[in-house]
């Protein structure tokens, strides 16, 4: 069979100061489908910028028997119109991720989608195509969801992988050009994921409740070879850990940090890991710059901000983090969360000055927004006055405060971008923080056109000019 993968069309989320990662879900699914005989062709339109409209044509070029497609939540209604219109066409419909492992019920009944990949989908897709070809029923495929007549069926649950070395990829599918780092300009930008899952129980992560806070990591040297085969075949440069928690085994860690040492493979390295890793690696993150680790994105639990006084001992970890980095010349990402129910403008105040004192490299201001199977919704589920997911995003608001408005949430969005990154322009003068080495502030924003807008979001003339050339060319 020809199965086209896809991602879901339409605008980007939350803008990211690395770039476009390449749809690392998509390149292993195409992997073991194409072990079993299959052709595939892998395409990105969520990367490209392009429309339902401009997937279907290519759709049509390919001609292929089934189009699979994964998607976010706030992408999700743009996979099920592209999902209808491909159906129109003959071609069957299949969709995966996490939005669809547990909304099945809610999307299946509008028509268009024929099977949702519950869970992962390595064994369960390729054991799908094995059953359309033979037209068996494809109730015997553990890990599906489809409808009939007018109910849902869903079939058995399937185990998770037991195996997770070596994972199929299809890599030389991949039209590799819009993947590069934004720090790098030229650069190639490739993905691996060191582990699957998560131990920590954050109840607004998707990622917490998809894994049911399992973690099954993969060897280090399986991890180093891919790398390298990335680096060889393909011209890799730099490789973004897209895991929960690549760190989370200090053990493990440090043997996957000392292959990388050893072996030299000439790449960078982006991860994003806890401050409390950091932390606790404080001694050896000489070895980590010298593993080709330049860029580090602290992940923390929206909660953790909601906590009095912006959790006290989160906040502690944090700024210590930023600061051993930047010592060891690996730039810096926070995430700073608002729209909270009980915000009020003094409390993102109190957050703006939080930013500063953490000082990272590179600031997001993101929205609290609780998605419909997470944990969180059970608590702000009645406050969210919206179901169109396309704002689902973590830019607009969903739910609204009790002391203001959702206006003035989206505008203290913009408040915070600007006081954080005027404000380190003027006390600067444009220079980068002091570091032994690596990419600096300006570095990294200076590439990230798709922080751009974020920043400039009703700046003022001077404003402006004290950003000027320091932000990515419109």
């Amino acid at each position: 069979m020809k199965v086209y993968f896809s991602t879901a069309p339409g605008q980007p989320g939350v803008a990211e100061s690395t770039g476009h990662l390449p749809p690392l879900a998509l390149v292993h699914l195409a992997g073991a489908v194409r072990a079993e005989g299959h052709d595939v062709e892998i395409h990105d339109p969520l990367c490209r910028g392009e429309g339902i409209d401009a997937v279907l044509r290519r759709v049509a070029e390919s001609r292929p028997d089934v189009l699979c497609v994964t998607a976010l939540t706030p992408s999700f209604p743009d996979a099920v119109d592209l999902c209808q219109a491909a159906q129109a066409q003959g071609v069957v419909t299949v969709v995966g991720g996490i939005h669809a492992s547990f909304m099945y019920p809610e999307f299946l009944p509008q028509g268009g989608i024929d099977f949702a990949v519950v869970g992962e989908g390595e064994e369960t897709l390729p054991e799908l195509l094995a059953c359309l070809e033979a037209d068996e029923d494809p109730s015997r495929v553990a890990g599906l969801a489809f409808p009939l007549g007018n109910r849902i069926v869903r079939t058995a649950r399937r185990p998770r992988l037991a195996v997770l070395d070596p994972l199929p990829a299809a890599w030389d599918a991949l039209d590799w050009g819009p993947y590069t780092w934004s720090v790098r300009p030229g650069s190639r930008l490739g993905a691996v994921a060191t582990s699957r899952g998560c131990p920590y129980a954050c109840r607004a992560c998707p990622e917490s409740i998809h894994w049911e806070c399992t973690w099954r990591p993969r060897s280090p040297d399986a991890v180093v070879y891919e790398i390298s085969r990335l680096r060889r075949d393909h011209g890799v440069d730099v490789v973004a850990l897209a895991d929960d928690a690549p760190t989370w085994d200090a053990a493990r860690w440090q043997a996957l940090v000392e292959s990388l040492v050893e072996q030299d493979l000439g790449v960078e390295v982006i991860l994003w890991t806890r401050a409390e890793d950091v932390a606790r690696d404080a001694a050896r993150l000489g070895r980590w710059r010298k593993a080709g680790i330049a860029h580090v994105g602290l992940c923390r639990d929206p909660e953790e901000e909601w906590a009095p006084e912006g959790g006290a001992g989160s906040a502690e970890a944090g700024r210590r983090a930023i600061a051993l980095l930047r010592e060891h010349g690996i730039s810096s990402e926070a995430t700073f969360w608002l729209g909270f129910p009980d915000d009020t403008p003094e409390r993102i105040r109190q957050l703006r000055a939080r930013a500063r004192q953490w000082d990272p490299d590179v600031a997001h201001f993101r929205v609290v927004t609780p998605l419909p199977y997470t944990p969180a919704w059970r608590n702000l589920g009645s406050l969210v006055f919206t179901r169109d997911y396309r704002r689902f995003n973590l830019l607009e608001p969903v739910l609204k405060p009790r002391h203001m408005s959702a206006e003035q949430v989206q505008s203290a969005v913009a408040d915070c971008y600007r006081d954080f990154y005027v404000g380190r322009a003027r006390r600067q003068g444009g220079a980068a923080p002091a570091s032994k080495a690596g990419p600096g502030l300006w570095e990294v924003l200076a590439g990230a056109a798709s922080l751009r807008d974020e920043v400039l979001a009703g700046a003022t003339d001077d404003e402006r000019r004290d950003l000027a050339g320091r932000l990515a060319p419109a």
